[in-house]
Parts: structure tokens; sequence; C-alpha cells
């Protein structure tokens, strides 16, 4: 095929002329010289191309539109300026000898070579007065064209051209990573963070070899599924089934997990043992009764999958044999005569204050129909594929002993346990990956920057360190929501691959803390012009802004940032899923 049937340059020829390659102007980015028709435009934010050649073939380089700006050396002398100062005005001179000009940040190139469209890198600067175009849709679609697992969720900034993405699952063989990788969603409340959450989570479920785990601290995403709202809609679409997992109706298995949720109630306390040495020696004695095989048949059982161990338990039976067992034992925990009796009292007077306690804490552990153990879920997630969200919110915490610490150590039993699944799959004959991406809400709660001062919040962001660290080779991946970026900690932010940053982050630590993830100013500048949505939906619109950082889109090979305004989820966005 002959350059002259270049479809591509015939669609770039077609399009709006803005300006043309000014000075000064390099390989990364480009000043424009605007044309007089383009003045009245609003262009920040909008992509543009530029054709030229490069090694003896067509180039199209493709960047957005930074700033705008105006240079007039005739108004900047004094006597010119009081002129303008009095009259408003000094024509011939303001006006006339305006000259406009755009930045424009290049962020990936193609070439057009033996009838294909092929990424390409610039390695020139293409002449001054060279055509600058202003990017359209035509444009976009024969850039894409013949191009897999192409979406969408949202429009380019300033414009209403789909900005088209990378989505692809962590697995191996087509449409694959091979890798799993993480992504970061920040920004204020009311910024769009959970929308845009909700497509991304979408978008990944398209791939039916790829599980996704979304942990619900609040219940909407709960809700919506319960309700049969706009995610079982798309989701029934793409054939995927949702499943909902309200925490209380989750059986935990790990002796460690109910020993530490154990102690995080009043059950020692009423107990009657008060030191730090003798609360543990309590809970060796408590832990050795749960899991000593002779216990059976008095004891039911939780049996384990991929990973995890076999932890017994029941009720009312269970509670009275340990109280004998204690009293059989109560020189384990104590050796003075009176403390001793202090224990043995409040067995013998408390008992229904202990076993209600017990009762509840019992509840996160004991299989029952309604139940679904944590090993069958791991099991699901590794061989059935599938899209879960457990409920964390307090709705779903009724009849199980409850709190944001417990909240942490279960957690820690359930990403241990994911952890340990992938990394048994991996480390098999057949390496396989899990391909898995796992989306955790609100999640300065747990992975602060700061040391947190609870030990099981300490547990907690430990695990995720290291399964930010180590999970990316077994295809697990990590989408994290948050509404800061400084308040997340740096080692996490830092194995991140892409970042979506909406409106709110311009000021103080925030802004700081962004400045150090994407570096330059000129990026910065255009998002801090983002308008707080909240404000245009009093004003009757609605517009969620978003900067993305990383190799997620077409238009960005290079990773450099892009400016898009995210679809509506509940009207747009079904029409491009």
């Amino acid at each position: 095929m002959s350059e002259n049937q270049n479809e591509l340059s015939g669609k770039v020829q077609k399009a709006e002329w803005i300006g043309v390659v000014g000075s000064p102007s390099s390989s990364n980015s480009l000043m424009v010289d605007m044309l007089e028709g383009a003045f009245e435009k609003g262009l920040v934010g909008n992509f543009c191309v530029t054709e030229f050649r490069q090694d003896g073939k067509p180039i199209y380089s493709i960047g957005q539109i930074l700033s705008t700006a105006l240079e007039n050396p005739f108004i900047e002398r004094h006597s010119i300026r009081k002129i303008t100062s009095v009259r408003g005005h000094a024509p011939p001179l303001t006006g006339q000898h305006d000259v406009r000009t755009m930045e424009v940040s290049l962020g990936s190139a193609y070439c057009w070579d033996n009838a294909k469209i092929l990424p390409a890198m610039v390695g020139t600067v293409p002449q001054s007065g060279t055509k600058v175009y202003q990017l359209n849709q035509e444009i976009v679609n024969e850039i894409v064209k013949g191009q897999t697992n192409i979406s969408y969720v949202g429009n380019i900034y300033n414009t209403s051209i789909l900005l088209p993405m990378f989505f692809k699952h962590f697995g191996k063989g087509a449409g694959g990573l091979g890798e799993g990788y993480h992504i970061g969603i920040f920004g204020k409340t009311g910024s769009g963070k959970s929308y845009l959450a909700r497509m991304l989570l979408l978008h990944y479920a398209k791939f039916p070899q790829m599980s996704v785990l979304a942990l619900d601290p609040v219940g909407e995403y709960s809700r919506e599924v319960r309700n049969s709202g706009k995610l079982v809609e798309l989701l029934n679409k793409i054939k995927r089934t949702p499943e909902v997992w309200k925490i209380s109706d989750i059986v935990f298995s790990s002796p460690t997990t109910f020993r530490r949720i154990l102690a995080r109630s009043k059950f020692i306390h009423e107990l009657g043992v008060r030191t730090d040495e003798n609360i543990e020696n309590a809970l060796d004695v408590i832990e050795t009764f749960l899991t000593t095989p002779l216990s059976q048949p008095r004891l039911i059982h939780g049996v384990s999958t991929v990973v995890g161990t076999s932890f017994p338990i029941n009720h009312r039976m269970a509670f009275d044999q340990l109280m004998a067992h204690i009293q059989q034992n109560i020189s384990s925990i104590y050796v003075g005569r009176e403390q001793q009796q202090r224990v043995l009292d409040s067995i013998k007077n408390k008992g229904h204050i202990l076993y209600n306690i017990w009762h509840l804490v019992a509840n996160l552990f004991v299989p029952a129909p309604q139940k679904n153990k944590i090993d069958d879920l791991i099991q699901k997630i590794c061989t059935q594929k599938c899209v879960v969200f457990i409920d964390l919110s307090e709705l779903a915490t009724a009849g199980i002993f409850w709190s944001p610490e417990v909240m942490a150590i279960v957690l820690d039993e359930l990403f241990e346990k994911l952890r340990g699944a992938a990394e048994f799959l991996y480390h098999r004959e057949e390496q396989e990956l899990l391909n898995l991406l796992v989306v955790v809400d609100e999640a300065h709660r747990f992975i602060p920057s700061e040391r947190p001062a609870d030990e099981d919040f300490r547990v907690l962001k430990r695990t995720l360190e290291t399964s930010a660290r180590e999970t990316r080779k077994y295809g697990f991946g990590w989408l994290f929501i948050s509404t800061s970026v400084a308040g997340l900690e740096s080692e996490v932010l830092k194995q991140m691959r892409i970042y979506f940053f909406g409106y709110g982050l311009s000021w103080g630590g925030e802004f700081r803390a962004l400045r150090e993830l994407i570096g330059e100013e000129r990026y910065l500048s255009l998002y801090q012009g983002f308008r707080d949505p909240t404000t245009l939906l009093t004003m009757g619109g609605k517009q969620y802004p978003f900067m993305v950082h990383g190799p997620i889109s077409p238009l960005s090979i290079s990773g450099a940032p892009m400016f898009f305004n995210a679809l509506d989820y509940n009207t747009e966005f079904s029409s491009v899923y």
C-alpha cells in the first residue's frame, strides 16, 4: 500500500488545523504557535497530532495541550501599558499583534509502516511550521483499530472524545500480562473515586479467567448488588454473577486469629486474669484446648483447602469443656493461690457473662449451613474464578464480636491466605498464576503512612506492604482507593504502576506527595485547575476530572500523565462497556 493510501494520514489532514510547531520545542514537548482561527477555542486538555517524517517514514506524534499563553512584546513597553491603562486598548498594537502559544506534552507516537500503524519513538523534532491538528474521534479510532482489550472509562479532558485505555488480565496467554500490577485511585470525598473504581472493576471482570475480590467497608457495593443495581446489570451482560459475602457469614479457621480476637474481647478480663504475662498464659491454655486432637467428638472441624489449618470449635459444649480445661490447668495461668481462686470464682459466678462473650467470638469460627468457610472462598477464587464483594459494614456484623481491631485481624488472615494460595500455585510445576485483583476501599485505614498505634493494625499493614512487594509475580494485583495520597504508606505507593488522581489533592501535604509522584510542574498546574465536582453538581452539571499517570493508554505509551473526565457511571458507561 502506498503512502497515498495511508488512511491515518488522510484522517489527520482532514482534522482541524489549530497551529504550527514553533520554538523552542523538543522531542518531549512542543511549543505550538496557534492559528488565529483557534484563538477562541478552549483547547487546554485537548490532544493534538503532528505529522512529519523520521527515518523515511511518516510519524504521527500525539500530545496533550497543557497550557496556552499570550505574548505581545509591543504592549510590554511602559508607554503602551500606560495608554492601555487609560483607554483599555491601543490599536493596532493590542489584539492584532498578539501571539498565542500552546505547550504540548508528547505522550506517544505512531508510524505508518507497510500498511500498519505501529508504535514509534520520537527521535527528532518536527521542523518549525509543521502543521498541528486537533485530535478527533476518527483519528483515535484509526489508531486503536485492530487492537484488543481497548476499554473506556472517560472522555479526553475538555472534549467528548473517548480516551482509549488498556486493561489486561494478570494471567498468561491471550490478553494477559503474565503478572499482576497495582493501581491507586485517590481524591477527595465526592471526587468520583467509587464510580471510577466500579468501572475499572467491571473492565477486569470481562476476563472470565480472572477473579475479582472487593472489600466493602461501608457496604455501598454490596448494597448495589443486593438491589440488582447497575453493577449486576453490567456483570450479567458479560455473564458474570456477583456474590456478596457478609463478614458475619464467613467462617475463619486460624487458631491464631481466634486467639487474637479473644484477646481483643473482654473474655480474659472477665475471667479474672490481669497482667500481660498471665493473659498470654491464659490464651496459651485456651489455644491448647482448641487445637488438641483429643478434643474430638465434642468439636466441629472447618477443613482447609489450598492453605490454612483445621480449626475445631463448637458452642455451649465447647465452652463448658473449656471452663473445665481452664480449671484443670489453672496452675499454667497463675502460680499464686489467691490469683488462681479469683479465676475459679469468675468461672463459677460469671459463667453467663463469659459465655455471652465467647458466643459472639465463636460465631466467627463455627461452621453453619448458611455460612461459608474462608477456605472455600480461597478455593473459589483459585479454581472457579468469581466476582465477590465482602460486606464489612455495620449491618453485616450482626451476631459476631466486631470492632475495627477485629476487622484488621480477620483481613490479615484473609490476605495471608490469599498470598499463600498465590505462592502455592506459582511454585507448582505448571507455575500457575492466581490472576486476581483485590479492591481495597478506604485503603488509608489499613496502610497509613504513620505507624499505627494498635498492634493488630501494625500487623495488617506489614502484611499489605509485603503483599504489595511480592504478589505481582504471582499474577495478584491490588486496587487501592483512598481519599489521601500523603496518608498512604510510601512503600506501597512506590509499588503501584498506575495512579488515578481526582479532585482535592491540590494543597498541603497532599500536593507535596503528588509532586513527588508526578514531578513536573506543568502537569500539576493543569491538575490544580480541576473544578470541584460537588460545586458543579449543585449548579446542575456533573463532571469528575482525573489525572492518570502510568502506561494505560495508547495515547500515552510513555506513561506521561493524561487528563480526562470520567464517564457517567449510570448512563454513559453502559453504552461503551
